[in-house]
């Protein structure tokens, strides 16, 4: 990171409620600090799951993620290391890890998300305008997304796997 990202970066309140809203793939999100915010160091989000739902199985090749729960009860599927986590408990996947997690509880769960560097909350904002709420993504329409972001988009999610 430069110098100059750095020199813009500032103290900065997220209050309860704020943020930026998004639906990604499914799922609900707030963008809470954002890759401006931290001159390109690292994005946080709020994510709410839906019982039973999740990400594709992907991979980010210059990002490392961790989940810290706030509510709920999730599988997480790291590298093909299966990972049961609950509220309180912090899940970590390095960059270049084939990852993705699944909601297995009964009611929504909610996750705070660190990626860093930052950059995720683009890559959000490019997949809601691909795959809009009330839509089927197409993975014809995502694939290019992920390149571009320097991720790759590998399966489908959890739930949709035959066991």
């Amino acid at each position: 990171m430069s110098a100059t990202a750095n020199s813009n970066r500032r103290a900065l309140l997220s209050p309860r409620g704020a943020g930026r809203p998004g639906f990604v793939l499914g799922a609900e999100i707030t963008v809470k600090i954002s890759s401006a915010d931290t001159g390109g160091a690292f994005t946080v989000f709020e994510g709410c799951t839906a019982p039973f739902q999740g990400p594709p199985l992907h991979r980010h090749f210059d990002q490392d993620e961790w989940w810290h729960i706030i509510e709920g009860e999730f599988r997480f599927e790291v590298d093909g290391e299966e990972i049961h986590a609950g509220a309180g408990d912090t899940v970590f996947a390095p960059r270049g890890s084939r990852h993705t997690f699944q909601n297995i509880g009964s009611t929504p769960g909610r996750t705070i998300t660190t990626v860093i560097p930052a950059g995720i909350d683009v890559f959000f904002e490019e997949l809601e305008a691909a795959a809009p709420r009330g839509t089927v993504p197409q993975p014809a329409r995502l694939v290019p997304i992920f390149e571009k972001h320097r991720q790759e988009l590998l399966g489908p999610p959890l739930g949709a796997r035959k066991s």
